[in-house]
């Protein structure tokens, strides 16, 4: 990156959201005891260009964008006895779980149907006699 007085503010943005300091907050200090925030930071970015080989010539293209995501995962108290890291709960976890399992199974389903499709809709013979 560049150096000096002229950097850009994007520049001194990236700078300044590196390492561990995007994850832990900044020590809140209670009495005696100071507490860590901890979270998780996500960030999802991408850019697009195109131009159009059409006779018009006259296509272009471009585009860019990002997501930037924080969820608190806990906090670490710090206190004279030792320190100890306390999980906040997700209190949608539970419906996470439900959601995942229903994908799972309407993916399975869709694919025992789609082979029984591809196998013509026969059914192997089941039973001692094919009945």
């Amino acid at each position: 990156m560049a150096k000096g007085p002229k950097r850009g503010a994007l520049e001194r943005l990236i700078d300044r959201a590196t390492g561990a300091r995007i994850c832990f907050g900044e020590p809140v200090q209670v009495g005696a005891t100071a507490v860590i925030p901890v979270s998780r930071v996500r960030v999802y970015g991408g850019f697009g260009f195109g131009r159009d080989e059409g006779e018009a010539k006259d296509g272009e293209g471009g585009g860019g964008g990002g997501y930037v995501d924080a969820q608190p995962l806990g906090f670490i108290e710090l206190r004279s006895d030792g320190s100890r890291y306390q999980a906040i709960d997700d209190p949608e976890s539970s419906q996470k779980m439900l959601r995942a399992g229903a994908t799972a199974a309407a993916t399975l389903l869709t694919a025992a149907a789609g082979a029984r499709r591809l196998r013509g809709g026969r059914r192997r013979p089941s039973g001692l006699f094919g009945r």
